[in-house]
């Protein structure tokens, strides 16, 4: 687990105001940039996470080590792009517990809200789709950006006990940057 030193950091990782999506930053990284401006291309083809059994429009690159920030960032690409343009990007802190994860939700919602000023914050709760049972919570703060596609999002996922025990998921607390195809393609089921 980071430091309280890690929060300071995760509010003032981006700009001092965003006016669009790719003005933000998570570890350095935007959306529309070329992932090959930080990883070589052996990283990222060894960084790559089966989400899926058979090859998709879009892939996810997983890093975990040399960050600053975050325990693991997830990027999403398309598949056969050889500019590896990040499409979305999330930043994801290990938490140990609910209420430190709310807590840290509701102070970096509050820095977002100061970057994104003109965009309105969307709160909810949520049911994660592969927990049948109820118990598995998401919490999020999202902005919307040109539209409710493309946004940023400050999420804390707290998974029940059976969850973590099949999956062996852990409570997170997520930061996503999303363009509007990714959005387009999760609605649409993948494909």
């Amino acid at each position: 687990m980071k430091t309280l030193l890690t929060l300071f950091v995760l509010l003032f990782s981006s700009s001092v105001f965003a006016d669009d999506i790719s003005d933000f930053q998570i570890e350095g990284m935007s959306i529309g940039d070329s992932l090959l401006n930080y990883y070589s291309e052996e990283i990222i083809s060894n960084s790559e996470i089966l989400y899926f059994e058979n090859e998709r429009q879009y892939y996810v690159v997983g890093i975990y080590n040399n960050l600053k920030t975050y325990d693991a960032v997830e990027i999403y690409l398309r598949t056969n792009d050889k500019n590896y343009e990040i499409k979305t990007i999330t930043g994801k802190l290990i938490i140990e517990n609910k209420k430190q994860c709310l807590s840290m939700k509701d102070k970096l919602t509050a820095e977002i809200a100061f970057l994104f000023k003109n965009q309105k914050q969307h709160n909810d709760t949520k049911n994660p789709e592969y927990d049948n049972s109820g118990e598995s919570k998401q919490y999020i703060s999202q902005f919307n950006i040109d539209g409710w596609l493309t946004h940023v999002r400050v999420e804390c996922a707290i998974f029940s006990k059976k969850i973590k025990k099949d999956r062996g998921y852990e409570d997170t607390l997520n930061v996503v940057a999303m363009d509007q195809e990714i959005s387009e393609w999760i609605f649409d089921g993948y494909r």
